[in-house]
Order: structure tokens, then C-alpha cells, then sequence
């Protein structure tokens, strides 16, 4: 899909973005529960590139919003590479 029809197909579909945001995208305070870790092994995971926000905003304080599915791979992979 071309950029100018996907950005049509979002003006004109605003609740199916509202519900795939809803859906796939999370905050850190959700994150940090899908990935069982606390806010600091959370900011180390960021800091280091293992987790990567989907995207972020603002300039001075930033927001930033994790896809679902990559957080549930990390913390699948996190259990196994914490076994070996």
C-alpha cells in the first residue's frame, strides 16, 4: 500500500486505528507487566536495544509505546535464555 493511500485509508477508518492501538500498543507500565520485570531491568532492556519502543514523541519527556508482540517474544525469549 502506498503512503498516501494508507494515509487515506487511516483518515477515513479512525476506529479501526483507535481499536488496533488498542490492541497492540502499550505503555511502560503494561510492558514492564508482559515482561515481568521492574522498572529499573526494564530501563536496562531499553537502554541496551533489547526492547524497542514502537514509537516515540515529545521533545523534553518523551512517550513511548511498545508493540504487544514484540514484548511477548522478548519475555518468551528472556525465560529461555535465563534457563541456559
Amino acid at each position: 500500500m502506498e503512503r498516501e493511500a494508507a494515509f487515506a485509508f487511516i483518515s477515513e477508518n479512525p476506529e479501526l486505528v483507535k481499536a488496533w492501538i488498542e490492541q497492540n500498543l502499550l505503555m511502560k507500565n503494561e510492558a514492564m507487566k508482559i515482561t515481568q520485570q521492574s522498572s529499573t531491568a526494564f530501563g536496562q532492556a531499553v537502554d541496551t536495544g533489547r526492547i524497542k519502543s514502537f514509537v516515540e514523541f515529545g521533545d523534553k519527556r518523551k512517550t513511548k509505546w511498545y508493540l504487544k508482540a514484540d514484548l511477548l517474544d522478548y519475555a518468551k525469549n528472556k525465560k529461555k535464555n535465563s534457563k541456559q
